[in-house]
């Protein structure tokens, strides 16, 4: 089995465009970076990894918030349904009442579909658009209303929340 930093690496090395070797070494590291802080680490089937940091909306504390980043599936398996299986098992084993995710639409618009008024937790240049929620408690982000958001640790550093295209 693969750990972590390989799958992760992998992932982003043979994703080419806008990924550089640099960046690929960076998601991995700041994958270890969070398995070491205590961020909630699975993986799936051995080909599959994510990681899920807890993340306060600062209106509700109460609710069990995380972001998912970095998720990463082995090249010769993406496509095939690891992503969507790992992050049903992740919510399961969670509990948690929403998950955010930072990323393109065409991976995450379907599944993080929930309306929300949540605001990034660090300064990013990052389009709101872009910031997606999966309420898995119904309704707890229509009672959380308008709000800011915070988080802790490595996930708190702006540059992990900048466009790939940005120098890392």
């Amino acid at each position: 089995m693969k750990a972590p930093y390989q799958i992760q690496y992998e992932a982003f090395a043979a994703a080419g465009g806008i990924y550089t070797e640099r960046h690929a070494q960076a998601y991995a590291q700041f994958a270890v970076d969070l398995i070491e802080e205590g961020s909630f680490s699975i993986v799936y089937e051995g080909v599959a990894h994510a990681c899920y940091t807890p993340i306060t909306i600062d209106a509700a504390p109460h609710l069990k918030c995380y972001v998912l980043a970095p998720m990463a599936v082995l090249p010769e398996y993406q496509g095939k349904g690891y992503a969507t299986r790992l992050m049903e098992e992740a919510e399961k084993q969670l509990g948690a009442d929403v998950i955010f995710v930072l990323g393109d639409p065409c991976h995450y618009a379907t599944r993080y579909n929930a309306v929300h008024q949540v605001g990034f937790p660090v300064e990013t240049q990052a389009p709101a658009e872009c910031w997606f929620a999966r309420e898995l408690t119904p309704g707890v982000l229509q009672e959380a209303g308008k709000s800011t958001s915070s988080i802790r640790g490595v996930f708190a550093n702006p540059k992990m929340w900048a466009e790939p295209s940005d120098d890392i």
